[in-house]
Parts: structure tokens; C-alpha cells; sequence
């Protein structure tokens, strides 16, 4: 692995190289009300800061207030004190300074909902702490929309507040770059209410909590526009609109490690700014680059129902998120507890080390990141989402009830390699849904947990572009025995499963160093392999690279020989090395290199481990508008559906026996896209010599209408229930004359 130095410096000793542009709090008065009319005024007693005053929407409900700088110090007090009619507290800082927030923010009179806005940046340090009896917004945005978005309050300028009645409808970014949001505190509102972060970079590593409520945290672009739908509260995301109103922008907010480093006592503690002048997490060492649309969370996301909570509220507020029609959100009318919502969203999302929690007593949550199903829905999809191995997200149903509904997407690449739980009640209730997909391309290597005590396993879906199951493979095409032109071929007795043997052939095994990621390919005859099978070739990749396949090169030293074709052997070393372990195994003389959790390895074409599949509890459903080939042993106690726009390719077993799931193939389906199909026959290939085998689960073959029809080529079949197998008009034929139909149709 390749190492250099990186020296890391204290903040203060950065300080003379960064721009100082924050206003830091100092021993002066760290909040200030704005000279422009609009009446705010604070009144300082000891170490609290009373804020009154400021001007009401013509309706009465809507009070806002203008600053000049807003800075809470630890050990100080924020207190906006109101009457029982506010619904809402709107408050703005104008200076151009961002906001450190190190004390307590809290909400004196009323039941209201408090929104704070500052284009400059906002920070929440460690001692951030809210006590707030509502819903809690903190943006960077310019605007904060009302009526549709017909008016707005402006977060520079003059505004008419006479108009500016109801609850928000939108929020606008008119800068080219937003401000970030960096929240190191615990930030915890009651129960069931919307708690949110909307900038154009957030980083979350302290703590966010609501329970059965909703959090959302959301970075956009510069010259985006996220609306708010009513009824419901829908987010949704413009990312070219345009603004009702001309604003004056008098500065430009400061780029991530400036705000970091504006002021002696007011930076991150959780970050630092390296020489380079690169932000880096310090505990995982990740690199987090300065660009629009990037969310990054590694703290704690808690949005869970634990025993006898306090009792919930209701989120029609002012708030943001909330649910997607078809979610499980705190509005929805279903008789069950409330649920809460957790919703990642950007361009660029990063899960580093964090723990996300939407466990519910009567029903598990909804947990969002990056996207909703399959790219749909109303909410904004990521373009990169990353999911490190010590992440932890979880939406169990506690006690009774259906385990909850986590997608992770993005409409390029996903990374997972984290971990999912979303269980059926501890004394009723069905598994949960989980959908881990990139549109383009998906790297899974992590695990999901959908399994239920007393009720039906939940569904795992897997549906990017394409999908491979282990490494690729030359091998060369089988010739292959017409059976007959029929639709539906249905075979036989029930005879013994074929039986697999182990082969040590003479090849010298290759040892790899631990240290080292590799893709494992399989090489010719002669060559020094990790693994070997005809016709293919070796390839070595770089540090930065995924491991192709589930093995520790250094502990594979036999092959297994099933049927004509070689697999690898499951053994120790997962699909990718995680940014932690890449750390640990380094060796440098001072620190090591800052991890990117969006470098990505372009040419890789592995996109699941088999091993990987075995691990999953629930049903396994992997979808692929194009094509999906396996290239390693599935062994799995569930069902396994795949269902490809084009081409499914078999090139080793599947094997559900245990628990007599079952195995669907499902070629050039109608339910893909066609757009993402590439030309030319579908076809459903089993290379010679491999065996799906359901013990007395069903063997489903099909081919549809999507596009052109090829033919169906079958080796094995083992099963004592039913077969089906439908080419479509297409041939259907044996690889072989070996090729063996034991079944015993019903």
C-alpha cells in the first residue's frame, strides 16, 4: 500500500494560513439584533440571551426575527421568548458571518416551531444542545418561501412580512456555492416532530434524535429550490429554478475549511484541516471535500420508538420531510404506532461509522439515503452514496408489527459495505423491505437482515444497471442439445442431487500479502492463481481498487471443481477493504493518507459477493435492466429471484434446498427498462455442469417480451417440485447430453 507523511497542525497554528473571515463570539455580545426595522431586540441577563420583539405575519402566527451575527457561547443561552398564537419563530442573520452554536437554543411560551437561517455557514459544536417544544430547522438557504413560493422571506434585504403568512413552502439557494452546516452537538427535539439540516454541504457527527419523528438532512446545489407540498409536507428538489424575487447577496459564504478555521475558540472538534488544506474526519480519517451537494454523516441518527414513549405530536408543521406517499411516515394512517423517517439526500452521501435508528414498537421506520425506490418518488437521488462496514442502520418492528422500509440509492455508483436490520416484531409481524441499488452500478459486500420470528421473511432488493455475482469469467460457450421448441417443459422423477467434489489440481497457488486489494481473476492453466478455470486471465489491481471477490488470497489454496466449471472457495476476505481497515494496515511514519469514500474503481465489474448473498436474511430478489451473470455459488435458506431486461447468465450453482426456496429466472422482463436494455437477444444461459437446486421449492424459467427473443440453454436441474420453463417462441435446450432434469413435477 502506498503511504506518504501528512503532518496535521492545530487550528490555531493554521490560522495565519486560512482567510479569518467568522466572527468569533469572543467576550462580546454574541448575538445582535440587524439595524433594519425589523425590530428584534435582545436583552442579556447573565449567561442567557432574551430574545423579543421582531415583526408578525398579518395572520399573527408567524414571527421573525433579523440579526446582525447569532453566536451561542457554551454555558450561554439562546431564548426566544413568544405568546401561545406563534406557530412559527423565522429568524435570519445578515452580517455575512457564520453562526457558532456551542450552548443551548431554546423556545420560552409557545408551542412553536423555530427556523433559523444563515447563508454564511452554521456550526453546532459539541455543547450544542436545543430545548425547543416543536420542530427544529437550521438551513443555509437565501430564502425561505411562503404561498407557494409566491413570497418569500428574503435572508438579505427588505422583506414584506405582511405577506408572509402560513406555514413555509420552499426553501431557495441563490449563490453559486452554499454554506455549509457542520453539527457536532445532540440535537433532540420531543417526540414525533421534524428535525432538519438543509445546506450545501452538512456534516453531521454529533447527535440528531426525534422519536417516532422525522430527520432529514439535505445538501443541495447553488441556484436549487426545494419545495414543500401540502398536504403532507413532500420535499421535492428544483435543481435549475428559478426565484421569485431579486435578492441581494452582498457575499459569498465561506468554503468548508474556512468555516472551519474562523476563530480561536469555534472550530469542529471532530474535523480538522490538514496541510493541504483538506478537511479530514479525524476518528475515521475520511476526507471530506469541499463540494456542493455533499452529506456526510457519522454520528447518531435516532428517530426510534422506544417502550412507553412520551406520547407523539403531529407533524403537520412547519417542518421539512417527511415521508413519500407510499412511506411509513409519521402522517400515515395505517392504525399503527408512528414511525419515524430518517432521509440522507444529496448529490454526494457518505455513512461513515454512523449508527441510523428507525425501530418502531408496532413497525419498523423508513430510512432513506440517497434516493427513494428504484430512483423514484419525489426526493432528490444521489449520484454517489457510501456506506462504510461500521455503519449501522436499523428499522426493526420492536414488539409486533412488519420490519420497516430502508432504500439506499444513488443514479451512478453505490458502495455498500454496511449493515441493514429491518426485522418482523419479536412476537408478530412479517421482515421488513430492503432495496441497496445504483442505477448504473452497485458494490455490495455488506449485510441485511429482514428475517422474522414469528411471520414470512421480508424482501432484499439488488437492481442496478447490471448485475455480476462474483468475478468475471472466460469460459467457453457450451454446445448445446435442442430439447423441443414447446413453451413449458415440465421433467421427471426425483433422483439424487448431483454430487460436488473438491479438485487440488498441480497449479501453484499464488499468495497474496494481507495488505493488498485485489481482484481476484482466474487465470489459465499454467499460471500462478488464486483461483484457476479455463481461459482466463489475472488481474492485479491497485490499493485503491475493490477486492473483486470474497477471499483472502493468502488463505485460498484449494479450488472446487463442480461439474465443469471451478469456483472459488468462500474464505476470509470481503469484497472491499473499508477506509478503516486500509488505515490500520498501512504503515507510515506519521498519518496516513485521508480516505475518499467517493474514489471509485470505474472498471470494476463485481458488483455482489456470492458469499455475501449467502449471508442475507430474506428473500433475495436482484433486478437488472440489462443483464445479471453469476459467477459464484448462491447458497442461501431463502428464495432467489432474478429478473433482467436482457440476458440472465449462470455460470455456477444456486442452491436453495435448505430451505426449499425458490428460484426464479426471469430473462428480458417486462417490468425493466428498455431504455437501459442493451440490443440483441435475451437469453437465459446455465454453463455445463453447474446445478440450481430448490430441494422441493419451485424452478421458474422465463423469458418475456421486452425486447428480442433468444433461446433458453439448461444444465442441471434439481428439485422435487414443480418446473416451468417458457422460452417465448425461443428454443429451449440442454448444454449437454450429461445435463440432468431431476425433478418431480406436481
Amino acid at each position: 500500500m502506498k503511504t506518504f507523511r501528512v503532518a496535521y497542525y492545530p487550528l490555531s497554528l493554521l490560522m495565519p494560513l486560512l482567510p479569518i473571515v467568522v466572527a468569533t463570539p469572543g467576550k462580546a455580545q454574541p448575538i445582535t439584533p440587524a439595524n433594519d426595522g425589523t425590530g428584534t431586540t435582545v436583552n442579556q441577563n447573565g449567561n442567557q440571551f432574551n430574545i423579543q420583539g421582531g415583526t408578525r405575519s398579518t395572520d399573527g402566527r408567524n414571527l421573525f426575527h433579523s440579526f446582525d451575527q447569532f453566536n451561542v457561547n457554551s454555558g450561554q443561552t439562546a431564548n426566544f421568548l413568544t405568546t401561545p398564537d406563534t406557530r412559527n419563530i423565522l429568524g435570519r442573520v445578515t452580517g455575512g458571518n457564520a453562526s457558532i452554536i456551542n450552548g443551548l437554543i431554546q423556545v420560552i411560551g409557545s408551542n412553536s416551531n423555530l427556523l433559523l437561517m444563515n447563508p454564511a455557514g452554521m456550526i453546532f459544536g459539541p455543547n450544542a444542545s436545543l430545548n425547543l417544544p416543536a420542530s427544529f430547522t437550521v438551513t443555509t438557504a437565501t430564502g425561505i418561501g411562503f404561498n407557494s413560493n409566491n413570497f418569500w422571506f428574503q435572508a438579505m434585504g427588505t422583506n414584506d412580512y405582511s405577506n408572509l403568512v402560513g406555514n413555509p413552502s420552499g426553501y431557495r439557494f441563490n449563490v453559486s456555492n452554499p454554506g455549509a452546516i457542520v453539527n457536532e452537538g445532540n440535537l433532540s427535539l420531543n417526540p414525533g416532530e421534524n428535525l432538519t439540516l438543509l445546506g450545501g454541504t452538512v456534516i453531521n457527527t454529533g447527535e440528531l434524535s426525534t422519536a417516532g419523528g422525522n430527520v432529514t438532512i439535505a445538501a443541495v446545489e447553488g441556484g436549487s429550490t426545494l419545495r414543500i407540498s401540502q398536504p403532507g409536507n413532500l420535499l421535492s428538489l428544483d435543481i435549475s429554478s428559478s426565484v421569485g424575487t431579486t435578492e441581494e447577496t452582498n457575499f459569498t459564504p465561506l468554503s468548508l475549511p474556512e468555516l472551519l478555521t474562523g476563530g480561536n475558540e469555534t472550530h469542529a472538534t471532530s474535523m480538522t484541516v490538514n496541510a493541504d488544506g483538506d478537511v479530514v474526519l479525524i476518528d475515521s480519517n475520511t476526507l471530506v471535500a469541499d463540494v456542493p451537494s455533499t452529506v456526510i454523516t457519522s454520528g447518531n441518527i435516532d428517530v426510534s420508538i422506544p417502550p412507553n414513549p412520551r406520547s407523539t405530536k403531529s407533524a403537520a408543521t412547519s417542518g421539512l420531510p417527511l415521508s413519500k406517499g407510499d412511506g411509513r411516515g409519521i402522517t400515515q394512517g395505517d392504525g399503527r404506532e408512528n414511525e419515524g423517517q430518517i432521509s440522507v439526500l444529496g448529490d454526494r452521501v457518505a455513512i461513515i461509522d454512523a449508527n441510523i435508528n428507525a425501530d418502531g414498537i408496532n413497525g419498523g421506520g423508513t430510512v432513506l439515503i440517497g434516493g427513494d425506490f428504484q430512483g423514484n418518488g419525489i426526493v432528490s437521488n444521489s449520484q454517489q452514496t457510501f456506506v462504510n462496514n461500521n455503519s449501522f442502520i436499523s428499522a426493526d418492528a420492536i414488539t409486533n408489527g412488519d420490519g420497516g422500509r430502508v432504500i439506499i440509492w444513488s443514479d451512478g455508483v453505490t458502495n455498500f459495505a454496511g449493515n441493514i436490520s429491518a426485522k418482523g416484531g419479536e412476537f408478530s409481524g412479517d421482515g421488513g423491505f430492503v432495496e441497496v441499488s445504483g442505477k448504473q452500478q452497485l458494490i455490495f459486500n455488506g449485510n441485511v437482515n429482514v428475517s422474522a420470528e414469528f411471520g414470512n421473511p421480508g424482501t432484499i432488493l439488488l437492481d442496478p444497471e447490471n448485475i455480476t455475482v462474483g468475478e468475471s469469467e472466460n469460459t467457453e460457450s457450451s454446445e448445446t442439445e435442442i430439447v423441443d421448441n414447446n413453451s413449458e417443459v415440465a421433467s421427471g422423477e426425483n433422483s439424487e442431487n448431483s454430487e460436488t467434489t473438491e479438485n487440488i489440481d498441480n497449479s501453484e497457488i499464488e499468495t497474496v500479502d494481507n495488505n493488498s486489494e485485489v481482484a481476484s481473476g482466474e487465470n489459465s492453466e499454467n499460471s500462478e492463481t488464486t483461483e484457476n478455470t479455463e481461459s482466463s486471465e489475472t488481474e492485479t489491481v491497485d490499493n485503491n481498487s475493490e477486492v473483486a471477490s470474497g477471499e483472502n488470497s493468502e488463505n485460498s489454496e484449494t479450488t472446487e471443481n463442480v461439474g465443469n466449471s471451478e469456483i472459488a472457495e468462500n474464505t476470509n476476505l470481503e469484497t472491499e477493504v473499508t477506509s478503516t481497515e486500509i488505515a490500520e494496515k498501512s504503515e507510515t511514519t506519521e498519518t496516513e493518507i485521508p480516505i475518499d469514500p467517493f474514489t471509485q474503481d470505474e472498471n470494476s465489474d463485481v458488483t455482489i459477493s456470492a458469499e455475501n448473498i449467502g449471508e442475507l436474511s430474506g428473500d433475495i430478489i436482484l433486478f437488472a435492466d440489462n443483464d445479471i451473470t453469476i459467477n459464484e455459488k448462491i447458497e442461501t435458506t431463502e428464495s432467489v429471484e432474478l429478473k433482467a431486461g436482457r440476458s440472465i447468465n449462470i455460470n455456477a450453482d444456486i442452491d436453495t434446498s435448505v430451505g426449499n426456496g425458490n428460484i426464479d429466472l426471469l430473462g428480458n422482463n417486462d417490468r425493466m427498462n428498455l431504455a437501459n436494455r442493451s440490443e440483441g437477444k435475451a437469453s437465459i444461459n446455465q454453463l455445463d455442469g453447474t446445478t440450481l437446486n430448490a430441494g422441493s421449492g419451485t424452478i421458474n424459467i422465463q423469458l418475456g417480451n421486452l425486447g428480442e427473443v433468444g433461446d433458453i440453454n439448461l444444465a442441471n436441474l434439481t428439485t422435487t417440485g414443480q418446473v416451468l420453463v417458457n422460452a417465448n417462441g425461443g428454443n429451449i435446450a440442454r448444454v449437454s447430453e450429461n445435463s440432468i432434469f431431476s425433478t418431480s413435477c406436481q
